[in-house]
């Protein structure tokens, strides 16, 4: 459900509940509409946008804030099936099927269960629709950053690691088994991935895995590049149940599994050991630091606290998962992708949601990676109040700690202060620290011995920066992709940036830093989800219903004071206000005379039409 005030604002606030009014049907009533004429839905806000880009040929973008389990990833789906029906593309190369085929995709490697949301993204991706001269989708891209890479190997009690493992361990055909030593599992493994135990989960996981192989097909993904990315997830549970000592020596504990990871991943025993345990990065032999030295990878762990064969193993599976995300969303690119010239842009925006365990009853604090995910919310909130209330965008106030009831824990008041989640920054300072065995990753994939799998990632050696091993998708063809990669790439590279490139923490801010600054550069449009109450989502976008509730009314009992708080912390009340009080429709002269001048061709022969106008204000009071 959709609570509309776009006829003041180009806002609209999203409540999750059952989704109605989703078919073509009610599709195509919107098509054309203005926006006072619409009715308060997603789709309004989808023809807002796209009537905004055909007039004003400027891009736009579209970006989903609310907590986790509200709907932002179930809108954006509804955003991209809307432009892609309404608009047509060019030659027809794009359709709902298609789309449909990218989220099934981006789900299965992207999503995982958590405290808030059973099948909650876990990474952040904008979609990019680029239009041409007539409205057309000529060209499409995605790209994906703030993966949460490190819950292949460690997770909050209770979580799970990203779907594709359990699909992949319930739904491979016999063949598929033998190949990855499918056919018996371990009893335990270092990185918690071990097989589901009800039989109803492993027969959805099964169905969901045969959807995934047909989602591929459908994006042109060829039989041996799957088999590709079946082996490295093997050979990613392998490695947790190889395992590794946890003194002494640096190796692993339990050597036949081991043998398998390396078996997959095309390489021998010792090379995979090497490329874990041993300190010095392979392919870093000859770079250097900033100071003109030796870099530092190569100088093994004299300063700092000792790396543990646990922390290089769970690196190195990091490291691959990373890699791999990273060629799936290159070839979801591959088929969406056009070098057919195009216009202007429209941005989908979606990021993970506020996350805050107490909501879901969970005794523990915060983990680094929900920091980063809030934090990337709280940076999206500041753009929305900063295009709503100013149009510069204000300084950051800096905000003292407030210290929780238990050692290493600290508060911090999101949302304007309406949602105070406290984080436990036991372990943190392990995120600044660098481990050469992750940088491994990409280089033990292109030196595998399997084709299969070197072949797809030995075009990609000359660009392992700290930008192609955070964001995925920045390798499109078209002008407009190239544009914001190089805007990307320019904001990783400007000042301190390159120096601190190795610092986990810097990559965090510069990946936020480029989402902000891609999306600035449009005229935005934002869309609120509402949690409508603490346990509303269930797996799959469907609400849960909680007792005494009926599951055929469609009806949900709503937190009021949970809705409220969300309102307060979004400011969507003042927004309202102040464009009740304003004039939310605006617009400069020289754009209002490229629209108008037709009617008035006496002064287009006069002056032009290209005449450039140097002072608003004083051509405002002459034609008042």
């Amino acid at each position: 459900t959709c609570i509309d005030f776009s006829y003041f604002t180009p806002h609209s606030i999203s409540i999750f509940l059952v989704l109605f009014f989703l078919t073509p049907q009610v599709m195509h009533m919107f098509k054309g509409c203005r926006r006072e004429d619409s009715a308060p839905h997603i789709y309004a806000v989808a023809q807002s946008a796209y009537r905004n880009l055909l007039t004003t040929r400027q891009d736009q973008s579209i970006v989903l804030l609310g907590k986790s389990g509200s709907g932002k990833t179930t809108n954006c789906q509804h955003l991209v099936q809307y432009l892609v029906s309404i608009a047509g593309s060019t030659g027809k190369i794009f359709s709902a099927e298609k789309w449909q085929a990218v989220y099934t995709i981006l789900e299965a490697f992207g999503n995982s269960a958590t405290a808030m949301n059973t099948n909650a993204s876990r990474f952040s991706h904008i979609v990019s629709l680029d239009f041409d001269q007539a409205g057309q989708v000529a060209s499409a891209s995605i790209q994906t950053m703030l993966l949460e890479k490190l819950r292949v190997t460690r997770r909050p009690e209770a979580e799970s690691t990203f779907n594709v493992f359990y699909y992949m361990m319930a739904g491979a055909d016999s063949t598929l088994r033998t190949e990855l030593h499918f056919n018996h599992f371990a009893e335990n493994s270092a990185f918690g991935i071990l097989p589901q135990s009800k039989p109803e989960d492993k027969q959805r996981s099964s169905q969901q895995f045969t959807k995934l192989q047909a989602a591929m097909k459908v994006l042109g993904v060829s039989g041996e590049e799957q088999k590709a990315l079946w082996l490295i997830l093997g050979a990613i549970y392998h490695l947790g149940a190889a395992g590794a000592t946890k003194a002494g020596r640096r190796q692993f504990a339990r050597h036949e599994w081991a043998q398998k990871a390396a078996y997959l991943l095309g390489c021998s025993l010792e090379e995979l050991s090497s490329s874990i345990f041993k300190h010095q990065a392979k392919g870093l032999q000859h770079s250097t630091s900033f100071r003109g030295g030796p870099d530092e990878a190569g100088q093994g762990d004299s300063s700092g606290p000792k790396v543990t064969a646990l922390e290089c193993l769970e690196a190195m599976a990091s490291g691959l998962y990373s890699e791999l995300f990273t060629l799936v969303i290159s070839l979801i690119n591959r088929s969406v992708l056009s070098s057919q010239h195009s216009l202007c842009s429209l941005l989908i925006v979606d990021t993970p949601g506020f996350q805050n365990p107490r909501m879901a009853q969970r005794r523990r604090g915060a983990t680094f990676e929900e920091l980063c995910h809030n934090y990337t919310q709280e940076r999206l909130q500041t753009l929305f109040h900063e295009r709503t209330f100013v149009q510069e965008l204000e300084r950051y106030k800096e905000v003292l700690l407030l210290k929780g009831e238990k050692p290493h824990l600290f508060l911090l008041g999101h949302s304007h202060g309406t949602d105070w989640v406290e984080y436990d920054a036991q372990g943190w300072l392990n995120h600044a620290k660098h481990n050469p065995a992750a940088q491994n990753a990409a280089t033990l994939l292109q030196d595998s011995q399997k084709k299969n799998i070197s072949g797809l990632f030995m075009g990609r050696a000359g660009g392992a920066t700290v930008l192609s091993g955070s964001i995925a998708g920045l390798e499109g063809g078209s002008q407009l992709a190239l544009r914001r990669a190089t805007s990307m790439r320019k904001t990783f590279t400007t000042g301190m940036a390159a120096v601190k490139k190795k610092s986990l923490c810097i990559q965090i801010k510069l990946q936020v830093d480029a989402l902000i600054d891609t999306v600035r550069r449009s005229r935005v449009h934002f869309v609120h989800c509402l949690l409508p109450k603490a346990e509303a989502v269930g797996g799959g976008g469907e609400p849960r219903v909680a007792h005494g509730e009926s599951p055929d009314s469609g009806l949900m009992t709503l937190d009021v004071s949970l809705l409220r708080a969300q309102l307060r912390g979004s400011k969507l009340l003042d927004a309202l206000r102040i464009y009740r009080q304003g004039y939310p429709d605006h617009m400069v002269f020289s754009e209002f005379r490229r629209r108008f001048d037709v009617l008035v061709p006496h002064l287009t022969k006069k002056h032009g039409r290209h005449y450039i106008v140097t002072d608003e204000k004083r051509v405002s009071r002459r034609w008042a």
